[in-house]
């Protein structure tokens, strides 16, 4: 199943301050973040602050998200990396591949006009020997096929989908001089995962 809600979050200030921090800071992975840690009353920082007040917003649209912890990190596209690869979301410390419960992905702002730049994604999902692309115009000809969902940019857009479905971002055509594309990417995990880094 997939979820797409516009207008996500209806404080935008919120948004608004993590765009502007991973717009400087880069693309950025953090640590696994527990549950508890979502619901105490202080985080290491006002980013993991603004993360974890997103998070606790999660269990409301799908209560999946009520887990034992979480895996967060931001992608950060412009000019000079322009896509992301095929993949799936999974525990990259694992024997075989291991795919999150959920993913949501938060589109944080930026260019609202931005040409090219769509999340595409495989709703079959993984399976065994399933075949990743490694060149981003393979999988761009591989998401035009019956089953797959390609999602525009918009800034405060909520997408939430299943851990085994694999997806990646199709190369930017065009993007506003001094922005940048920037999604927020949290994983739910019942177990705790380590972090590649």
């Amino acid at each position: 199943m997939i979820t797409i809600i516009d207008d996500f979050l209806s404080e935008e200030d919120t948004l608004e301050e993590l765009y502007k921090f991973f717009h400087y800071a880069g693309s950025w992975q953090f640590d696994f973040f527990p549950n508890k840690y979502i619901w105490a009353k202080r985080q290491k920082d006002k980013t993991e602050h603004l993360i974890c007040k997103i998070i606790r917003k999660l269990p409301t649209i799908d209560p999946v998200f009520n887990s034992n912890g979480y895996e967060v990190w931001a992608n950060v596209l412009d000019k000079d990396i322009n896509h992301l690869s095929h993949h799936v979301d999974c525990d990259e410390f694992a024997e075989d591949i291991e795919p999150a419960k959920k993913t949501a992905v938060i589109f944080l702002g930026g260019d609202d006009r931005l040409e090219g730049g769509e999340l595409v994604m495989d709703t079959n999902g993984y399976y065994p020997d399933y075949k990743f692309e490694e060149n981003i115009y393979d999988l761009k000809d591989r998401s035009e096929r019956e089953g797959w969902l390609k999602i525009p940019y918009k800034p405060n857009r909520l997408v939430i989908f299943e851990g085994n479905m694999a997806h990646g971002v199709l190369p930017i055509k065009h993007l506003q001089t001094g922005t940048s594309r920037i999604s927020l990417m949290i994983s739910c995990w019942d177990k705790e995962v380590k972090i590649k880094r």
